[in-house]
């Protein structure tokens, strides 16, 4: 791919000081003394800072996964709950996702990043230089699982090479996972445990911890699979040693990257609320929570500022001019947009970026216990994984406890029972919500309530169409994606994972 390219250590190192020094990031967890410091450690801060913006902020969440999975909707500008894509949106993401971008408006690091880091700590024999190469492993199996499940085949073996491969094949997403599940065992096995590293924003240099995120990952990718048949054995080997292995086991295990205060190093979402309205809680969420008596309903939407005390979402996928005529005074905002200033909620300058959550590890382990991939019983992982997202929401004990009870676990529909609490436990998730959705068909999410869709979409979207640059940057080989995937390049070609079809509903506006 002509956009994706190995930069220089020097040039990469001087973008990271400038990017971080001024706001204290380069200050947690480095060592001076350890050889691998400079500049490894700064092309890990890179693509750690750079992936959660690039997956988390305004375009990637807000416009699309958020939307895809119903959390939001648009109250100005609604095109995309309608699944109209901004073309260069999506082709700048892709390069993003890859390659990050060293420009003087726009300085985020991406995958390469983490090869790079890679590349330049494995010349150096330390324990700490081995634990800087694992950690950056775990990373990029990170970033391309989320790549397979937004586009399913993509650049993979060749799409690190730079220079040197200017057209990169798309690898088939079956064999992605494979190696990932594979790139996830390797890497958490061969940390040396206790050997710290530097420029780790998400656990500080702590490589136990890592451990556990891999395991956990590895967990997530594996049940990703569940549905495959020709794949039951690896499903089986890797939950078992993931289970084996030390799996996030509480909420102070969470990986999650933490914001600052100021920009450039504060929330995205946040960023872009300072002079942006564009976005409402969707009636598909709060109406949700309102008929389950929900306690966490306050902590993830504001009340009706016309309205006090109440909450109403934002209808989804209205046309342009109903939604953009909807006062926002009248429909619940993402917590925190009442008062961006005050630092509360979504919205919240400092909310971190969530790559995974101990909420979402007892719920895999509720399926997989559902599935006799491991022993456990399963109402009680369901139990703690709400349990855990009450608790990660700061819902009083008694509150939760009352949740619990009138949402008891049902076995004989396990994958509604789980879903909908799953999808209702990982709201500002978006990415991930809407690959559980697609793949545990729960239902919940319903068509927009216009009915008007683009490019002959007859249901909501089960993959993102490859970027438009590639058609003329990498023709031959996107052909060729297109044909393995199926034929066709559009939104409703369901992914290898996606194997029984989804359940929408229809809209009840």
């Amino acid at each position: 791919m002509k956009n994706i390219k190995i930069y220089k250590p020097i040039a990469l190192l001087m973008v990271a000081i400038l990017i971080y020094g001024c706001e204290g990031f380069d200050e947690l967890n480095v060592d001076p003394d350890q050889p691998v410091a400079v500049p490894a450690d700064y092309l890990l801060t890179s693509a750690q800072k750079g992936l959660a913006d690039d997956f988390g902020d305004e375009w990637a969440s807000a416009h699309f996964s958020l939307l895809y999975s119903q959390y939001w909707a648009q109250n100005a500008y609604p095109t995309e709950s309608r699944y109209q894509l901004r073309p260069g949106v999506n082709n700048t993401y892709w390069t993003l996702y890859y390659a990050g971008s060293n420009s003087s408006t726009q300085a985020r690091g991406g995958i390469m990043d983490l090869q790079n880091s890679i590349n330049l700590a494995s010349e150096i024999e330390t324990d700490v230089a081995n634990n800087q190469v694992q950690v950056a492993r775990i990373m990029k199996a990170w970033a391309f699982h989320n790549l397979v499940d937004i586009y399913g085949d993509v650049p993979y073996s060749q799409a690190l090479s730079g220079a040197d491969v200017a057209t990169p094949v798309y690898d088939d997403q079956r064999e992605i996972y494979i190696d990932i599940l594979n790139e996830l065992k390797e890497a958490s096995e061969a940390i040396v445990s206790g050997v710290s590293i530097s420029g780790d924003l998400i656990y500080n240099g702590d490589v136990d911890q890592w451990v556990k995120f891999a395991n956990s990952l590895r967990l997530r990718v594996a049940m990703r699979a569940s549905d495959v048949a020709d794949m039951q054995t690896l499903v089986q080997s890797s939950i078992t040693e993931a289970i084996a292995g030390g799996l996030i086991a509480s909420n102070a295990d969470d990986a999650l990257l933490s914001y600052q205060t100021s920009a450039p190093n504060n929330n995205p979402l946040n960023e872009d609320r300072k002079t942006r309205e564009d976005y409402a809680v969707s009636t598909t969420l709060i109406d949700l929570m309102n008929s389950m008596s929900d306690p966490r309903i306050g902590m993830y939407a504001d009340e009706v500022t016309n309205a006090p005390g109440t909450y109403t979402g934002m209808i989804y996928g209205l046309e342009d001019n109903v939604a953009n005529n909807t006062p926002v005074q009248d429909v619940s905002q993402p917590s925190g947009a009442s008062d961006i200033a005050a630092g509360n909620g979504v919205y919240a300058a400092t909310f971190p970026y969530i790559f995974m959550a101990y909420s979402e590890v007892e719920f895999l382990l509720a399926e997989a216990a559902q599935r006799n991939y491991t022993t456990g019983t399963p109402a009680t992982h369901y139990n703690s994984a709400i349990q855990a997202s009450m608790d990660f929401w700061g819902v009083d004990a008694t509150s939760a406890a009352s949740y619990i009870s009138a949402n008891p676990y049902d076995a004989a529909d396990f994958r509604t029972s789980i879903g909908v609490q799953k999808w209702l436990a990982m709201y500002m998730q978006g990415h991930q919500s809407w690959a559980e959705w697609r793949r545990l068909d729960f239902g919940v999410l319903t068509m927009p309530a216009d009915g008007i869709l683009v490019q002959g979409l007859t249901t909501i979207p089960t993959r993102r169409p490859y970027p438009t640059d590639e058609q003329t940057l990498n023709g031959a080989n996107y052909s060729a994606a297109v044909a393995s995937i199926g034929g066709s390049d559009d939104m409703s070609t369901r992914l290898f994972w996606d194997v029984s079809d989804n359940t929408v509903l229809p809209s009840p506006y």
